[in-house]
C-alpha cells in the first residue's frame, strides 16, 4: 500500500487494516501494529506496550502464512479439478469410440483392440476459448503411433456422420465437444503395455528396452 507515516498512522481501531500481501515490517504495518497496541493497552493497563507489539508481529507472521497456504491449497485444489476434468474427457472420449464400434457392424472386429488401448491410450487435450465458444486443443499422446491416431479418427468421423448427417445437422442431445488438432505433446505419462509394435511411435520404442517377441506383433 502506499503509505507515509509522517501524515500519521495508517487507519484507526474502527477500520484498522493490516496490509497481508507486505511483510511486517511494511510501513503500513509497522503503523497497524502501533495501532492495535495504543488500543489494546488502552482497554488492558496491566499490558506492556512493547510486549504487546511483539505478540501482534507474531501474530501478523501467522496470518500471512495461513493466507499463502490458502492459496496454495486453492491452486493445488485448482490443479487437481482440472487434471479430474480432463480424465473425465478421455473416458467420454474412449466410451464414445466403443459405443460406434459396437453399432457399426464393420468396426465390430475392432473392438478388441480398442479395449486393450482403454482410457489411458486415449489423446488428452486442454481447454481454449475461441470468441468465448470453448474449444479443446488436442495433446497428442508421446508414446502413440500416428497410425493409431488415424485410426481412432476413423471412429470419431463415423460418429460425427451419425449424429450430423451429410448436411451437418445436429441430432438431439448436447453439442460435442469441439476438439482441434495442435502439435502439442501431452505431458510425458505411463504407455499402456502390451501393444502390438506399430501401436507405439518408433522414436520412442526405440528407447524403450527391448521388448519380448510377444510384444511385438502388428495389429492390422
Amino acid at each position: 500500500m502506499n503509505f507515509d507515516p509522517r501524515r500519521g498512522p495508517c487507519c484507526t481501531v474502527e477500520n484498522f487494516t493490516v496490509e497481508i500481501l507486505g511483510t511486517p515490517k511494511s510501513a503500513w504495518n509497522v503503523s497497524a501494529t502501533k495501532v492495535f497496541a495504543r488500543d489494546f493497552v488502552a482497554h488492558h493497563p496491566n499490558s506492556q506496550y512493547d510486549a504487546v507489539k511483539k505478540a501482534f508481529s507474531t501474530h501478523l507472521r501467522s496470518l500471512k502464512r495461513a493466507f499463502k497456504q490458502a492459496g496454495l491449497d486453492e491452486a493445488a485444489s485448482n490443479a487437481r479439478h482440472k487434471e479430474d476434468r480432463r480424465k473425465e474427457r478421455k473416458r467420454s472420449l474412449y466410451h464414445r469410440r466403443l459405443d460406434i464400434a459396437r453399432t457399426v457392424s464393420d468396426l465390430r472386429s475392432h473392438i478388441s483392440m480398442l479395449t486393450r488401448i482403454g482410457p489411458d491410450g486415449m489423446s488428452s487435450d486442454e481447454t481454449a476459448n475461441e470468441n468465448n465458444v470453448p474449444q479443446y486443443r488436442i495433446l497428442a499422446r508421446h508414446w502413440r503411433s500416428l497410425e493409431v491416431t488415424a485410426w481412432l479418427r476413423i471412429f470419431d468421423a463415423i460418429y460425427r456422420h451419425n449424429r450430423y448427417g451429410p448436411a451437418g445437422t445436429g441430432s438431439r442431445g448436447n453439442n460435442a465437444r469441439m476438439r482441434f488438432e495442435s502439435m502439442s505433446m501431452g505431458h510425458p505419462q505411463r504407455a499402456v503395455r502390451r501393444l502390438p509394435r506399430n501401436a507405439y511411435r518408433a522414436d520412442w520404442a526405440a528407447q524403450r528396452p527391448t521388448s519380448k517377441p510377444s510384444h511385438l506383433r502388428h495389429y492390422t
